[in-house]
């Protein structure tokens, strides 16, 4: 985890908002499933796929947009292990508030046997393409 917190470490675009947080970690999959259109005043952008026989996680960032500006608000991984359901993980600024960096370790290391297959994958995509 001390990689994580490390690569996240760099030119610092202002806090992640617990309502940029809540929307990654679920109300992006809500605009997903239902069709619905991106969140007003934010823009996704794809960076990076990588993939086994049994796991895959996408990199991706969100923006705030305003005025023709383009800030990042948070990344997000979307993290699928075969027959269970796709999880949405918010990669903080790490200048955010001390309760948006605790949601993110939490969900990061849940204590199930999963976490650290998943920790695999995040931990690469972050190494390769993360820049604050």
């Amino acid at each position: 985890m001390l990689l994580i917190s490390t690569v996240m470490t760099g030119k610092a675009y202002g806090q992640t908002t617990l309502e940029e947080y809540n929307y990654v970690t679920k109300g992006y999959r809500i605009q997903l499933e239902s069709g619905l259109d991106m969140k007003k005043g934010y823009l996704i952008e794809d960076i990076d796929k990588q993939a086994t026989k049994e796991r895959a996680a996408e990199l991706q960032v969100l923006f705030r947009v305003k005025d023709g500006n383009k800030v990042i608000a948070a990344y997000m991984i979307s993290y699928k292990r075969s027959g269970l359901p796709t999880e949405y993980i918010c990669i903080p600024n790490p200048n955010s508030s001390e309760e948006i960096m605790s949601k993110y370790w939490k969900q990061l290391w849940d204590g199930s046997t999963l976490a650290s297959e998943r920790l695999q994958l995040i931990t690469y995509l972050i190494s390769k393409r993360m820049k604050w």
